[in-house]
Order: structure tokens, then sequence, then C-alpha cells
């Protein structure tokens, strides 16, 4: 597990960043999304394996990631319940989804015990929210106490590292991947990477380097 956490992408360079760059004005159905080709198909990999009745995630932006989930999701065919949680929610309306106003430091306020455990299962985690080392703990260990054996979070945007350097991640205390590899530390026992995911182009090809974790128990 120590040795997993130093890989880092093998998508570095040039290619890296011009993906990058695409990825930032990549839209769906004309609201801006920001995701890139890797994970747009890996997450639809996923969440046809697991079909998940609910669906969280930290960090709307424009909403338009929320929009791509709920279609994918209704073209599966799964009745998915979608709650999307952001400081500033987008002004979007998505049929089956509903937007929230909340922190990720501080998502007991937003997300009580009595919802949580009013919502269908299985449940998919998605931690995109301001990349900081500390956000992105606070989120995964907040539903370290509701995720079950087989559940999903994904932690997004590890790539930060790759991508933009020692000083920015360094702003960001360290950034998602730090968080990974701090939470793994203390709970690597109940969690593994799902490499099937990370390297299924390549080493860690992925903007959610290492960031695909499994519940295993």
């Amino acid at each position: 597990m120590i040795e997993r956490l130093a890989t880092g992408s093998a998508l570095l360079g040039v290619p890296l960043a011009t993906i990058q760059d695409g990825t930032l004005r990549y839209t769906y159905k004309g609201v801006p999304t920001y995701k890139n080709p890797f994970d747009l198909a890996l997450y639809q990999m996923l969440l046809w394996q697991q079909k998940p009745r609910t669906l969280i995630e930290i960090g709307s932006k424009w909403g338009g990631s929320a929009l791509w989930f709920a279609d994918i999701m209704l073209s599966f065919g799964v009745d998915c319940v979608i709650h999307s949680i952001d400081i500033t929610p987008p002004s979007i309306s998505v049929p089956g989804v509903t937007f929230h106003r909340g922190d990720g430091r501080d998502l007991a306020a937003t997300l009580p015990a009595d919802l949580i455990e009013s919502l269908p299962r299985p449940m998919f985690v998605i931690e995109d929210a301001d990349h900081h080392c500390e956000t992105t703990l606070a989120v995964l260990r907040f539903f370290d106490r509701w995720l079950v054996a087989g559940e999903y979070i994904a932690v997004e945007d590890g790539i930060v590292d790759d991508l933009y350097g020692p000083e920015f991640v360094a702003k960001l205390m360290g950034g998602p991947r730090r968080a990974v590899e701090l939470f793994l530390r203390d709970r690597g026992q109940d969690y593994e990477i799902d490499t099937g995911l990370c390297d299924h182009f390549g080493t860690n090809v992925t903007w959610n380097v290492n960031g695909y974790l499994r519940r295993v128990r």
C-alpha cells in the first residue's frame, strides 16, 4: 500500500497539460462539467457495475457533473437519488438531483444522520470539493461512518500534484492525494484502492490518482 501511494500518473508532460485544458472547457448539454475523457469512461463502468441507488457528490460547481450522473443512471434504468453539495449551489434544476448548500468540512450540518439512514443503498460518494487536504480528509472521515463493504468513495483530482507542482500543492496542504494517504494510514484495513479502475488506461491514467476507494469490510 505504501509503495502504491507514492505512485503518480503515468500521463505526464505536454499531453497532461493539453488534456487538462480540454477538461476545463468540457461541457455536457451546454453546462460546464470539468470531467476528462478517462474518468467519464471509468465512472460509467463503475456505475454500471455498482448500480448505486444513492449518489452523493461533494462539490457541485455548475452542476454539469450531477446532470451527467443523473442521465447515466437514467440510461442504465437505475432509480438513483442524487444529492450534490456545494458552498454555492448552482442555479440549474436537474430531475432527480437535490442541490444543497453545504461545506465539505461540516457535512453533518447538511447530511444529518436521519437523512443518510433513509437513503437507498448501495451508496456511491464523490469527493470533488476544493481539493484542500483538510477538506478531503473531512469528507473521507465523515463517510467512513456510513459506507459499508462493497461501496465506493471516489476522491477526485489527486492529479493536481502532477499538473501544478509542489508550490501549488503546498497551498492545499498536500491536496487530495495526501488526504487519501493520511486516511488509509488510519483506516486502510477497511479500504482498498481499486487499481483495476485507476490503472485501466495505464498506471493512474485518471485525474483521481489512487482515488477510487472501495470499502472492503
